[in-house]
Protein backbone atom coordinates (compact mmCIF):
# COMPACT_ATOMS: atom_id res chain seq x y z
CA UNK A 1 0.00 0.00 0.00
CA UNK A 2 1.51 3.34 -1.02
CA UNK A 3 1.36 6.46 1.11
CA UNK A 4 0.22 9.48 -0.91
CA UNK A 5 0.90 11.97 1.89
CA UNK A 6 3.00 14.84 0.59
CA UNK A 7 5.79 16.06 2.82
CA UNK A 8 7.79 19.27 2.94
CA UNK A 9 10.80 20.21 5.04
CA UNK A 10 10.07 21.87 8.39
CA UNK A 11 10.97 25.59 8.36
CA UNK A 12 12.86 25.21 11.65
CA UNK A 13 14.66 21.88 11.56
CA UNK A 14 14.30 20.64 7.96
CA UNK A 15 12.78 17.28 8.95
CA UNK A 16 10.14 15.89 6.52
CA UNK A 17 6.72 17.02 7.73
CA UNK A 18 3.26 16.27 6.27
CA UNK A 19 2.19 19.22 4.07
CA UNK A 20 0.18 21.78 6.01
CA UNK A 21 1.03 20.29 9.41
CA UNK A 22 3.43 21.31 12.16
CA UNK A 23 6.64 19.40 12.74
CA UNK A 24 6.19 17.06 15.72
CA UNK A 25 9.77 17.81 16.78
CA UNK A 26 9.46 21.61 16.74
CA UNK A 27 5.80 22.18 17.63
CA UNK A 28 6.15 22.03 21.40
CA UNK A 29 4.73 25.52 21.85
CA UNK A 30 1.22 25.59 20.38
CA UNK A 31 -0.42 28.49 18.55
CA UNK A 32 -2.67 29.03 21.57
CA UNK A 33 0.45 29.23 23.79
CA UNK A 34 2.02 31.76 21.41
CA UNK A 35 -1.14 33.91 21.35
CA UNK A 36 -1.17 33.83 25.15
CA UNK A 37 2.53 34.77 25.27
CA UNK A 38 1.99 37.62 22.82
CA UNK A 39 -0.91 39.03 24.84
CA UNK A 40 1.23 38.71 27.98
CA UNK A 41 3.98 40.74 26.30
CA UNK A 42 1.57 43.43 25.17
CA UNK A 43 0.19 43.60 28.71
CA UNK A 44 3.71 43.67 30.17
CA UNK A 45 4.61 46.61 27.95
CA UNK A 46 1.47 48.46 29.08
CA UNK A 47 1.83 47.52 32.77
CA UNK A 48 5.60 47.84 33.10
CA UNK A 49 6.55 47.02 36.69
CA UNK A 50 7.66 50.17 38.48
CA UNK A 51 9.91 48.08 40.78
CA UNK A 52 11.96 46.63 37.92
CA UNK A 53 15.58 47.85 37.97
CA UNK A 54 16.22 50.37 35.21
CA UNK A 55 19.51 48.93 33.91
CA UNK A 56 18.99 45.25 33.13
CA UNK A 57 20.51 43.61 30.06
CA UNK A 58 21.88 40.47 28.49
CA UNK A 59 25.27 40.58 26.81
CA UNK A 60 25.93 38.42 23.74
CA UNK A 61 29.34 36.89 24.54
CA UNK A 62 30.42 36.44 20.93
CA UNK A 63 29.85 40.08 19.93
CA UNK A 64 29.76 41.98 23.23
CA UNK A 65 26.39 43.47 22.23
CA UNK A 66 24.30 44.65 25.21
CA UNK A 67 20.57 44.11 24.82
CA UNK A 68 18.50 46.01 27.40
CA UNK A 69 15.55 44.24 29.02
CA UNK A 70 12.82 46.87 29.25
CA UNK A 71 9.69 44.87 30.12
CA UNK A 72 8.61 42.30 32.71
CA UNK A 73 8.65 39.52 30.10
CA UNK A 74 11.36 39.19 27.48
CA UNK A 75 11.33 36.37 24.93
CA UNK A 76 14.56 34.95 23.45
CA UNK A 77 14.82 33.08 20.14
CA UNK A 78 15.35 33.18 16.37
CA UNK A 79 11.97 34.72 15.52
CA UNK A 80 12.20 38.47 14.81
CA UNK A 81 9.22 39.12 17.14
CA UNK A 82 11.39 38.21 20.15
CA UNK A 83 12.87 40.99 22.26
CA UNK A 84 16.25 39.17 22.21
CA UNK A 85 16.79 37.83 18.69
CA UNK A 86 19.49 35.22 17.96
CA UNK A 87 18.78 35.12 14.22
CA UNK A 88 22.03 33.48 13.08
CA UNK A 89 21.87 30.54 15.52
CA UNK A 90 20.13 27.60 13.82
CA UNK A 91 20.31 25.62 17.08
CA UNK A 92 18.05 28.15 18.81
CA UNK A 93 14.30 27.65 18.50
CA UNK A 94 12.05 30.37 17.14
CA UNK A 95 10.65 30.94 20.65
CA UNK A 96 13.35 29.41 22.83
CA UNK A 97 13.14 30.85 26.35
CA UNK A 98 11.97 33.86 28.27
CA UNK A 99 13.11 36.00 31.16
CA UNK A 100 10.42 37.34 33.48
CA UNK A 101 10.51 39.80 36.37
CA UNK A 102 8.17 38.83 39.21
CA UNK A 103 8.14 39.71 42.91
CA UNK A 104 11.54 41.47 42.73
CA UNK A 105 13.25 38.46 41.09
CA UNK A 106 14.26 37.66 37.52
CA UNK A 107 13.42 34.16 36.24
CA UNK A 108 14.52 32.13 33.20
CA UNK A 109 12.24 29.49 31.67
CA UNK A 110 12.66 27.28 28.62
CA UNK A 111 9.69 27.43 26.23
CA UNK A 112 9.88 23.80 25.10
CA UNK A 113 12.84 24.45 22.81
CA UNK A 114 14.27 21.63 20.70
CA UNK A 115 17.81 21.87 22.12
CA UNK A 116 17.01 23.17 25.60
CA UNK A 117 18.32 26.14 27.56
CA UNK A 118 21.34 26.04 29.88
CA UNK A 119 21.87 28.20 32.95
CA UNK A 120 25.50 28.21 34.11
CA UNK A 121 26.02 24.93 32.22
CA UNK A 122 22.97 23.13 33.67
CA UNK A 123 19.72 22.38 31.80
CA UNK A 124 16.75 24.58 32.69
CA UNK A 125 14.01 22.00 33.33
CA UNK A 126 11.82 24.33 35.38
CA UNK A 127 11.96 28.08 35.79
CA UNK A 128 14.93 29.28 37.80
CA UNK A 129 15.97 32.53 39.43
CA UNK A 130 18.61 34.58 37.61
CA UNK A 131 21.44 36.49 39.29
CA UNK A 132 23.87 39.04 37.89
CA UNK A 133 26.66 37.30 35.97
CA UNK A 134 24.65 34.15 35.18
CA UNK A 135 25.47 32.53 31.82
CA UNK A 136 22.49 31.58 29.65
CA UNK A 137 23.01 29.32 26.62
CA UNK A 138 20.33 29.34 23.92
CA UNK A 139 21.34 27.05 21.04
CA UNK A 140 25.02 27.91 20.50
CA UNK A 141 24.61 31.50 21.73
CA UNK A 142 25.87 32.40 25.19
CA UNK A 143 24.36 35.39 26.97
CA UNK A 144 25.40 36.95 30.27
CA UNK A 145 22.63 38.34 32.46
CA UNK A 146 23.48 41.70 34.08
CA UNK A 147 21.71 44.02 36.51
CA UNK A 148 23.72 47.26 36.74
Amino acid sequence: MSDNTKTEPCDSCGRPTPAGEKCVYCATVTDLDLKSLQSDYLKAEADSDANMPSHVCVIVQKTGQKIPLKTNKVKIGRDPTNQVVVADDTFASRHHAWITFEDSDFWIEDLGSTNGTLLNGHPVVKRQILSTGDKIRVGHTELTFEVE
